[in-house]
């Protein structure tokens, strides 16, 4: 594996570059400092790859075509360090027919004249669902298609893993996973199938799931590829992680599952992963939020894997090959590639490639939207100029403060490049007092240092933590600034959705914020059987204490997996306990008779949310694919272009059906501003939003929905080619409110300069824009939508009690410094053991005999400073575990009563009332026969009580005898 060399301080590292001008193809040669580079003349053109020599290795395209072009090649080698074959090594390119034999020729000539040339290389792609006609061959079962698999990545990755064209890296697995799942940690249903998304599903993943799982074929694709080829750096590659979240973190969770199940078969690869990097491909355009692409960065940089970004460009929006970008448009484009090379340097301990999509805009896949750093001559566009020195170009010379180190108790935070830290706090803390005290940084007194915290009181709570913004600028540059968030909070979990896996068995797993770097943490799954309550099975995992301070994902799994009929009449209770017996959050119950995550009518409107639109004329659910024409039926006045409709089945506000949501059905709604909005302003109450759907069909760019120019009542819908920005009012829609009894609303656009006024319609066919220029009022009545949202129905219970049903009665509670007995009842076999714990340690054990057991525990052993709890197994295993509270005496209240019996004797009543801290009470008492006017100190459950008595009815003292 590559090793870079270490960065030396920005603005101040030598850098190589060679002066070119682009009027012709001679070259000279010379030198300059990173210092030169900012003031350097437009016309000297510094070589990309020497400009990042220290950071990583810059790359692009290679085709057979491109050699025999030798200005364009001698470009390449003046730029680039690293070129991956833009078609030579796919399937359509290398083996279009599995029961023809491959042609090796085209791409061995190609790749033996770069590896001549010094080029790293990298091989695109083995396992896809496009350029991949041939393989799988149709109709394989499970067993059929793995061997298919093996034989072509065995021999495509085999016959590239030695010789003059030998490949440094494969892209091992393409574009595997959906764009947007619902539940990104499940990445098995996150994963392409014949379901989702209905464009481009995954043949290898249908082919496997013909006899066996389809999840599979991603693990045995690397697999074979390590075989074939055991030099070879492994890459999962894939598109469209940057929008949201989720698809980054299928694709974390993907690669550190099977890591970690290849650590586990294969003990002989002394640690090597056998998925070693990630590649990001990076196909953009303007609209990226830089924000969420380091979010995607933190994701990936935490699996311990190598990233790449693997397929460069930046296009514009709304251009076309008659619409060419404006000045303006090419210094936007420059300042989105600065803000990225930025980002890319700041992450290039973890970034091993950049490799750019193309040589120059004609060379580019997307070229009518001009995404490259060069021009169709090659000369350099503004976005070059930003690539080679990303901060001046933003007018960063001076570098923002950055803190060194901040301070929480008895722990020191290094900061170094981060930004966002978490930090435990005790539990036994309710509140936090943090300031620009417990900060440090190297600037004297010349910076300004501010801390809020969120809520201002610094209070913590369960689940509730409290947030320091901590902000540091120059005093005479307050403008620039380095922020940074500090979340305090209690350690605490967060539950993920189950799943019953065929190879796994049912699975659980929960995510562990804010560790306090001790407590070895239990987790269990207990499932009870509907009929009488009573448990089925129970499994559990004890995991060792996480490092202080972080998070970490926990996951228990049953032996095998358990039959969907048997599962119907199951509930299911997960639990996280702590090595003291003390839970840390409430257990998750699960009905399997009832869905926990659906589509529920929505009431309201949330930026960055996910929602599906249903038109209620027709029930039908806005669907990201184009239909050629919609027709004059159901309200449309005007047959048009437009967007397909899915038929739904809505029951309760509830969507039943189809079972499997299609991908293209999800819209993500995001605030934006329209460029002419007309009277519908954040002023007079109107958010306006774009609605961005990710599945991608002919375009990997995602494509907002807009309408099309029309001259009468029905406008056009698209979602296959991009909007400009000067355009966006025809993208941005706005909604009438929506009726908190009904749920409906009308999504509409707005253009105030020609006034023109579309609604979202919806009929039988589909979807299309139902308008006009009248007043908004003439559009709302026939157009009317619901939106539905995901969400989570889940029931809670505070966990005080796990496994098989426990009673300690009458003794509930052990009271302090007191010997007791403790009677516990549990259906269990004779010889199991109910073992009484003291933070987690065994103090008392005791047998069971015909269901039942007593433990005694000495009053030295009952400290209220401690957690107890009654552990019941039978030798091998937990069945089952209750809390049991301790108390202190709070209050103990004697009394004593006589009453007179024959002759000189009384009957003395002697009673004690104590009042427990939590509230409870207990009581204890003895009768005594005494003769008249006794006094002496009588015995009452743990207490002495004195007492005198006069006559036979008459107390005159009584109180509890001090030891």
């Amino acid at each position: 594996m590559k090793r870079k060399a270490r960065k030396l301080p920005m603005f101040f590292l030598t850098l190589a570059f060679t002066m070119i001008f682009f009027t012709g193809t001679a070259m000279q040669v010379t030198n300059a400092s990173a210092t030169e580079v900012k003031d350097a003349s437009r016309e000297e053109v510094l070589s990309l790859k020497d400009v990042y020599k220290d950071y990583f290795l810059i790359g692009n395209t290679v085709s057979p075509g491109d050699l025999t072009d030798s200005a364009k090649y001698d470009f390449m080698k003046f730029h680039y360090n690293a070129l991956t074959p833009e078609n030579a090594t796919k399937p359509d390119s290398i083996w279009p027919n599995a029961t023809g034999n491959p042609s090796f020729t085209a791409a061995d000539k190609m790749l033996t004249q770069v590896k001549a040339d010094g080029f790293y290389t990298i091989g695109h792609a083995l396992a896809w669902h496009n350029q991949s006609a041939g393989w799988p061959p149709s109709g394989l079962n499970y067993t059929e298609a793995r061997a298919s698999l093996q034989k072509y990545i065995s021999t495509v990755a085999g016959h590239y893993s030695q010789g003059p064209y030998k490949l440094n890296t494969w892209d091992v697995v393409n574009e595997a996973m959906r764009d947007n799942p619902e539940n990104p940690t499940d990445w098995r249903k996150a994963l392409r199938s014949d379901i989702n998304p209905i464009e481009r599903p995954s043949r290898w993943f249908d082919a496997y799931a013909n006899g066996g799982n389809g999840w599979e074929y991603i693990y045995d694709s690397f697999l074979f590829a390590r075989e074939a080829d055991p030099d070879a750096i492994l890459y999962y590659n894939d598109f469209n992680d940057e929008e949201i979240p989720n698809k980054a973190i299928a694709i974390a969770s993907m690669v550190k599952e099977l890591n970690k199940k290849y650590a586990n078969e294969h003990p002989e690869a002394n640690g090597r992963k056998l998925i070693e990097g990630i590649g990001i491909q990076g196909h953009y355009n303007l609209r990226l939020n830089v924000n969420n692409l380091e979010e995607v960065l933190k994701i990936y940089s935490e699996t311990g894997l190598e990233i790449s970004v693997t397929e460069l460009d930046v296009q514009f929006n709304g251009t076309s090959s008659e619409v060419q970008p404006t000045k303006e448009q090419y210094k936007e484009q420059a300042v989105l590639y600065a803000k990225l090379f930025m980002l890319y340097k700041k992450y290039s301990d973890n970034i091993e490639r950049v490799t750019f999509w193309g040589v120059a805009d004609n060379n580019s896949w997307r070229s009518t939207g001009y995404p490259l750093p060069f021009d169709s001559k090659r000369a350099p566009k503004e976005a070059y100029w930003a690539i080679i020195n990303p901060e001046a170009y933003l007018g960063l010379e001076e570098l923002p403060p950055k803190l060194t180190s901040f301070k929480f108790g008895a722990d020191v935070f290094n900061v170094e490049d981060k930004k966002e830290f978490d930090v435990n706090v005790p539990t036994g803390v309710s509140s936090i007092d943090f300031s620009a005290a417990n900060v440090a940084h190297k600037y004297d007194d010349k910076v300004d240092v501010s801390v809020k915290l969120n809520p201002a009181s610094g209070a913590v709570s369960a689940g509730k933590p409290a947030v320091a913004t901590v902000e540091i600028a120059r005093k005479e540059n307050p403008n620039i600034s380095t922020k940074y968030t500090i979340n305090f909070g209690h350690m605490t979990g967060e539950w993920e959705k189950d799943q019953n896996y065929s190879d796994t068995g049912f699975r659980s797993s929960v995510n562990i914020r804010f560790s306090d770097g001790k407590s070895k943490l239990k987790l269990f799954q207990a499932f009870y059987n509907k009929d009488d309550g009573k448990q089925a099975m129970l499994n559990s995992k004890e995991f060792k204490p996480l490092p202080k301070h972080t998070g970490g994902r926990l996951t228990i799994q049953t032996d095998k997996s358990i039959d969907p009929d048997d599962l119907k009449n199951l509930t299911l209770k997960k639990s996280l306990w702590d090595q003291n017996w003390m839970p840390i959050i409430p257990a998750r119950v699960k009905d399997f008779n009832t869905p926990e995550n659906f589509w529920r009518l929505a009431k309201t409107i949330e930026s960055g949310k996910t929602y599906i639109v249903v038109s209620s004329n027709s029930s039908l659910a806005l669907t990201n694919r184009n239909v050629p024409s919609i027709p004059a039926t159901g309200g449309v006045t005007n047959a048009k272009r437009g967007i397909a409709g899915t038929p739904v089945t809505i029951e309760d506000g509830i969507i039943k059906e189809p079972k499997q949501i299609q991908d293209n059905m999800r819209f993500i709604f995001k605030e934006s501003a329209s460029p002419d909005p007309g009277p519908f302003t954040k002023a007079k109450g109107y958010t306006g939003y774009t609605m961005l759907s990710l599945v991608h069909g002919g375009l990997v760019a995602p494509t907002i929905l807009w309408r099309d120019l029309s001259n009468d009542d029905t406008a056009p819908l698209r979602t296959d080619t991009t909007i400009g920005d000067r355009a966006l009012d025809r993208a941005v829609w706005f909604n009438t409110g929506i009726d908190p009894k009904t749920g409906e609303t009308t999504l509409f656009s707005h253009t105030g300069s020609s006034h023109y006024t579309y609604a979202l319609h919806g009929n039988e066919s589909g979807f299309v824009g139902q308008g006009g220029t009248g007043p908004l009022g003439n559009y709302t009545d026939n157009s009317r939508v619901k939106l539905y949202e995901y969400v989570s129905n889940y029931l809670y219970e505070d966990s005080k009690s796990l496994g098989i049903k426990i009673s300690l009665a009458p003794v509930e509670r052990i009271v302090k410094e007191r010997d007791a007995k403790i009677p516990v009842t549990a259906e269990v076999p004779d010889g199991s053991k109910a073992v009484l714990v003291k933070d987690g340690v065994s103090v008392a054990t005791a047998k069971f005999a015909k269901g039942k057991a007593t433990i005694s525990v000495k009053g030295s052993d009952v400290d209220a400073g401690s957690n107890y709890a009654v552990v019941i197994n039978d030798g091998t295993k937990i069945l089952g575990a209750v809390i049991l509270p301790v108390v202190t005496v709070d209050k103990a209240t004697p009394l004593a009563t006589v009453e007179k019996l024959n002759g000189k004797q009384n009957r003395l009543k002697v009673s004690v009332k104590e009042l427990h801290s939590d509230g409870s009470t207990e009581n204890f008492s003895e009768e005594i026969l005494i003769k008249n006017n006794a006094t002496d100190v009588y015995q009452v459950g743990p207490y002495k009580v004195y007492v005198e008595t006069k006559g036979n009815d008459k107390i005159r003292n009584c109180y509890i005898v001090k030891e």
